[in-house]
Formats: C-alpha cells, structure tokens, sequence
C-alpha cells in the first residue's frame, strides 16, 4: 500500500514490477472529466507501462461488463489490471483480473463456481471514500436477468498493490462524498460489532470509526479540505480491512436485494438502514455499543440519526416509492446473505420485515 496525498506519482513504479500491458477500468466518465485518467496513463507510460482503457464499468457492474473486460484483456494480451474509481470500478476490475484466464462466463462464478486458475495482479487506486473495495477479496456484481447482487471471492482477487492518494478524491461532488463516506461508516461500525470480530479488526474498525465520524462531514461541506479527504480515505480503507475480516451486519444484509430490485445508491440505502439496525443490535453488542457511544458523544444511533440530516440524507427510503407487498420478497432474498448471519442478534425474518417496514 502506498499511501498519503501525492501518492500516484508512485503509481507507474510499482506496476511496473507487477506487469508491462495494464488494462484500466474506469467509470464512465466521471475521471476523464477530472483529468485523473490521463494523470494515471501519464504515469504509467514514465514507467514503461503500456495502457489500454476500458471506460465501461456502470454504477451496478454486471456480470456482463466483467466478461467484456475479459474479452479486452485477452484480446490485448495484458498482464495487470488496475481499478481506477469507486467501488463499481474496483469491484469489476478485481473479478475481471481474477477471472482473466477463465474459459466460463462471469455468471457462473456469481453462481457459485469456484476459480481454478490463477488470474492476473489486480491494482486499486480509490477515487472515493466509501466501499473499502481496495481492501477485499470480494467483487460485488449484478445479474439484471433475476435481478439480484452478490459477491464472488476468492483470496486471488486481493489487489497486489492500492496506492490511496486523497487528492484523487477532491473532484468527488458533495452527494458522492456523503453516500460513499456514510458506507464506509457503515461498514465500520458493522464490522466492529460482528460476531466475528476480533482484537485486530476491532482496532481497524474503531479506529474507522473515529476518522469518519467527523471527516464525512467536513468534506462534505469543503470538498476542497484535503485533511478531512485523508482521514475519510483512510478509514475507508481500515472499514475495509475489517469487513474482509470480520464481514459486516443486517444493513448490508439487506441492502443488497434493495440495491438490486430498486436501483438505489448503495451508500444511501446502507445510510437510511443503519439507524434502526443499530437500536435492534444495541442489546446483543452492549460493550461495543458503550464504546461508539463514547466516541461519538451520545447515543450512537442518535448521532448517526444528526449526521444523516447534516449530510442531507433522508430518514427513510419513501422517494423511491418500494411496494410493501415486496417486502416479503426483499426479507427471503436477504436471508442466506453471509452479512445477515455475522450480524450481532440474530436476524430473523421478522426484524428484518420490521426493519425495513421502518424505512420504506
């Protein structure tokens, strides 16, 4: 990890040693408009490093967008591939290096498939604070035909390099910094109260915790307030070292189906969710509660409750018009997440109903 403002200028130096024919995932415009696109091939190129752009990858990446990616891969013959973005981006870029030398299609692994062999060296370079992807072994994709979202993992997908410079965050506009950075709060606190935490993840979320509490909100309101992108840069990648450890919680066991079925931000509806998972977990993780209540002055959920009115996100998920008859549905569809089962009380299907009856 090579991290601290000003960082991609070391960016070109330390592929070089992991490939000679990069391919790029970008979004699809958002770092071109920003000028980090050509930063990042610039540096590349004083490398050596030949690159070759794929500037395809959706908010939702699909399964389909990841067998594109491959297909350019092989037709360019390249050797490492980077992630430039957020969270879609890297998530794509990650199954598409980790699957580069597979002969089956994306879905299948989405299925259930295993990788058999080895892929090409995956590089993430954050643009924004908020998924931790840079951190995980997971890539979360999307099959539109059932709809649902899911991850595929394997050990493989962990990136061989991130260099996590804040100053690419600088050009992310204030809504994105709010639902990023509030995801990454998210997976802070689930992961510190997991069943599977433990004394190092516990350090790595806590420690999340606090940088994002107050970061989030001052760069939301001064994007320009390097410091506040550092702190909120660097405890997404802390929540995201702890979640690919500890995992996470009911939020992001239900969010998924949500996402997927409605089309809603992922930060935002892990923003909206978080408060009432919070008041029903507090008597499972009292400890932990009494902790976050401490640092965050208060009541842990109330404070979250403020921060989401600072940051201009809704109480509840009401514009997006859900059917309650599609609860049932959501609720069955969240049940065998790996998130739900790590969550501190057990998630039954009637918190879950009760949850979301909350938000919608």
């Amino acid at each position: 990890m090579i991290i601290g403002p000003g960082s991609l200028a070391e960016l070109g130096t330390g592929v070089a040693t992991l490939g000679r024919r990069a391919l790029l995932a970008t979004g699809r415009k958002a770092l071109r408009e920003a000028g980090t696109t050509n930063r990042i091939v610039e540096t590349l190129e004083a490398a050596g490093v030949d690159t070759v752009l794929f500037e395809n990858v959706e908010p939702e990446p699909s399964c389909t967008t990841c067998d594109r990616a491959r297909t350019v891969i092989s037709e360019e013959h390249c050797d490492v591939v980077l992630g430039a973005g957020g969270g879609s981006v890297m998530d794509a870029a990650k199954v598409a290096a980790g699957l580069a030398r597979e002969d089956v299609p994306t879905v299948e692994f989405w299925n259930g498939r295993q990788p058999e062999r080895p892929g090409l060296p995956f590089v993430a370079v954050p643009t924004t604070s908020g998924t931790g992807a840079e951190a995980t072994k997971n890539g979360v994709l999307t099959n539109p035909e059932v709809p649902a979202k899911k991850s595929i993992r394997d050990d493989a997908f962990v990136a061989a390099l991130v260099v996590l410079d804040a100053e690419l965050t600088l050009s992310c506009p204030p809504k994105v910094t709010a639902y990023s950075g509030m995801d990454a709060l998210v997976q802070a606190i689930e992961s510190f109260t997991s069943v599977h935490a433990n004394a190092v993840t516990d350090a790595w979320s806590f420690q999340a915790v606090r940088l994002l509490k107050t970061s989030v909100l001052a760069a939301y309101r001064d994007g320009s307030d390097l410091g506040a992108r550092s702190d909120a840069a660097c405890g997404s990648l802390l929540a995201g070292l702890a979640l690919a450890n500890a995992r996470l919680g009911m939020v992001h066991g239900l969010a998924h189906p949500l996402g997927a079925r409605y089309h809603i931000p992922h930060g935002l509806v892990c923003a909206v969710l978080l408060p009432p998972v919070m008041r029903f977990n507090r008597e499972a993780a009292a400890e932990k509660y009494a902790r976050l209540d401490h640092v965050m002055e208060g009541d842990a959920a109330a404070f979250v409750e403020t921060l989401l009115t600072q940051l201009d996100i809704p109480s509840d998920l009401k514009q997006f018009n859900i059917n309650p008859d599609d609860v049932p549905r959501l609720v069955e569809e969240s049940l065998p997440s790996g998130s739900l089962k790590a969550n501190p009380r057990k998630a039954t299907s009637e918190a879950c109903t009760a949850v979301l009856n909350h938000v919608i």
